[in-house]
């Protein structure tokens, strides 16, 4: 599965909002993610407007990093192909079509990529830009752009993911409305700068070492040696932490036992039979975290049984010596959605269904667990 998932952050299972606007309303202000036309006609056939609780919080999620309150709302247009900031009759709005943000997202083989368009486009209304007649421009691109890549920074992506939607959905010329794809990245990248150079242990990313540099080497060489002065430090013993191996309670013969293993210290409480897994049981990372409920068979996963990843997700289905092997497995991802799927030898196969986490129904394809 590509972009559809990685919980919290998929706008096509959060945003379900507003469904209507007047019919006689007028537009002052429309600025576009993309250079595509912005079809207005979507939004004037629409009557009225409304929200969902999930909306409003994952647009806050983005305004509560710029310290502004939120002054529009937001809408669903469908067959838009975009997502755009509009200002109609003195309101200030977040258009987007449902479909558009999936393929971001599929493009970008990312939840960030939909998430980085949401956050330019809520840039558009708190910079005032709405509050000029008119539409896109290379200006205004850019300090949208900017707003995006801050606002991201602190949200915990990196700055590919930032960079992400950019890169697949514009090129490098400048279309008149929209400067090419160089500024829009170094735009970006700006904005990510600033908020880690005030933020700079929101998202703190590992620091690389650099090697040292070959002509420095060779300098030192001639440079007189100076032994350093070595201070004796009283040793600080740190207690270990002992954990009890092997058995540690029941019987892990034959009957019912709990045991740890040496090596990886995951735990594993189930039945045994001649002092190796079988039956119903469940294994435990090292951590205390649950990893697998089910059968076992030879101590292998064997029969039917639960696999919880780390990252959230889950696979309930059938297991063959160890390995994902069923017609009709059902893989959970940590975001609610959930993929009705044909596992051959640990990967997914065929064609598949998936049911996002709003209730949205669609179909996938993949081949040796690639999505095609």
């Amino acid at each position: 599965m590509t972009s559809f998932r990685k919980a919290a952050l998929s706008l096509f299972t959060v945003l379900t909002a507003f469904t209507s606007m007047a019919q006689d309303s007028t537009v002052t202000f429309a600025c576009s993610y993309t250079s595509n036309k912005i079809n207005e006609k979507a939004i004037c056939d629409l009557l009225g407007y409304r929200t969902r609780p999930e909306a409003q919080r994952a647009v806050e999620k983005i305004v509560s990093r710029s310290g502004l309150k939120q002054n529009f709302y937001v809408m669903e247009c469908p067959n838009i192909d975009n997502c755009f900031a509009a200002t109609r009759n003195g309101e200030r709005l977040i258009v987007y079509d449902g479909s558009f943000m999936r393929r971001v997202n599929s493009l970008a083989k990312t939840d960030w990529g939909a998430m980085s368009v949401l956050a330019h486009e809520i840039g558009h209304h708190l910079q005032g830009h709405t509050l000029k007649y008119g539409g896109s421009d290379p200006e205004r691109e850019l300090e949208a752009d900017e707003f995006s890549g801050f606002v991201m920074y602190q949200m915990g992506a990196s700055l590919k993911e930032a960079q992400s939607a950019i890169w697949k959905l514009t090129t490098d010329y400048d279309t008149g409305s929209h400067p090419p794809r160089r500024k829009r990245l170094a735009s970006i990248k700006t904005g990510y700068n600033k908020a880690k150079a005030l933020y700079p242990r929101v998202n703190a990313e590992p620091e690389t070492v650099k090697e040292s540099q070959p002509e420095v080497r060779e300098r030192e060489i001639d440079r007189p040696k100076i032994e350093p002065v070595v201070v004796e430090k009283p040793e600080i013993k740190t207690p270990v932490k002992k954990v009890r191996t092997g058995c540690i309670e029941g019987n892990c013969g034959n009957g019912f036992g709990v045991a740890v293993n040496h090596r990886t210290y995951e735990k594993y409480a189930g039945n045994w039979k001649n002092g190796r897994r079988n039956g119903h049981g469940v294994e435990y990372y090292a951590d205390g975290l649950k990893k697998f409920e089910g059968d076992f068979s030879g101590s292998s996963y064997h029969g039917y049984g639960t696999y919880f990843f780390k990252n959230g997700d889950r696979y309930v289905g059938k297991f063959k010596n160890n390995i994902m092997h069923d017609d009709q497995a059902i893989y959970y991802y940590r975001n609610g959605d959930r993929l009705f799927v044909r596992y051959v030898n640990g990967k997914k196969q065929g064609r598949a269904k998936i049911i996002y986490y709003g209730g949205v129904q669609g179909t996938v394809y993949f081949k040796d667990d690639v999505e095609l």
